[in-house]
């Protein structure tokens, strides 16, 4: 016996109860609710099948035809291979230029996209890691133990994972005197700052209007905010050792 069977009984029975001027209709409509009709003009979804020459076709005994115009479904299924295959060129891209990285963990396709693990031990790496991925600090994603992004490498989405971040921030806020954050970085401003020029950077106290650090370069009176700073020459490196305005620039950093 059919297993709608009872069901469609009570359904029945309920729309006779309550019907009106035309109890057919309302069995009718009860029944088309309850889902207990078929709809002979609905579709249920066309499916492709993979041909022999790589493309796509509803017939699975389909012979390839160079005049043959693709569906739109077909067009569509051929694109999500060529985005497939561009996930995967560029995986194999990161993995030849950055894969030796201490940092480097795994890397594996997902579809059309990349997705990337990380272990960082150090603020610098995830600032540059954030740089090579097109990751914003805004557009974090925190994690119990890591922190996610998701960036672009040659127009592919790249998923990105970096475990410790959380912990590597913490001890730096805790390592440092007077600590400041920027774009994800925790800065010590008791300390002097070296950009990626080899100038050394101070905070004598002047900030602007929103808080923001004001900075000036081995003993030059003229000031640059610390985040203006960190986007044109950084990455900073705290300078650990004394250093003079005079020898800023021959000083050694820790």
């Amino acid at each position: 016996m059919n297993k709608n069977f009872p069901h469609a009984v009570r359904v029945i029975r309920a729309a006779l109860a309550s019907a009106a001027n035309d109890p057919a209709a309302a069995i009718a409509q009860a029944l088309n609710e309850a889902r207990l009709l078929v709809d002979p003009e609905r579709s249920y979804g066309t499916v492709l099948h993979r041909t022999a020459a790589g493309g796509w076709s509803q017939d699975p005994q389909a012979q390839p035809h160079p005049e043959r115009e693709l569906t739109d479904l077909e067009q569509q299924a051929v694109a999500w291979d060529q985005s497939r295959e561009r996930a995967r060129l560029v995986a194999a891209a990161i993995q030849q230029h950055a894969g030796q990285h201490p940092a480097f963990q795994s890397i594996r396709t997902d579809g059309d996209r990349v997705l990337v693990a990380l272990q960082i031990t150090g603020q610098a790496q995830w600032s540059e890691w954030r740089r090579y991925f097109g990751i914003t600090h805004d557009a974090e994603r925190p994690m119990p133990h890591a922190v996610g992004g998701d960036g672009y490498r040659d127009g592919v989405r790249v998923s990105v994972v970096a475990y410790d971040v959380p912990q590597v921030r913490a001890r730096a806020a805790q390592a440092a005197k007077r600590p400041f954050l920027v774009d994800g970085v925790v800065y010590d401003l008791a300390l002097p700052q070296r950009d990626s020029n080899g100038d050394v950077w101070y905070f004598q106290g002047q900030q602007t209007e929103d808080g923001m650090p004001l900075m000036s370069a081995d003993g030059r009176p003229e000031r640059c905010s610390l985040a203006n700073i960190v986007a044109q020459v950084g990455p900073l490196l705290s300078v650990r050792t004394p250093v003079t305005p005079i020898a800023a620039k021959g000083g050694e950093t820790a």
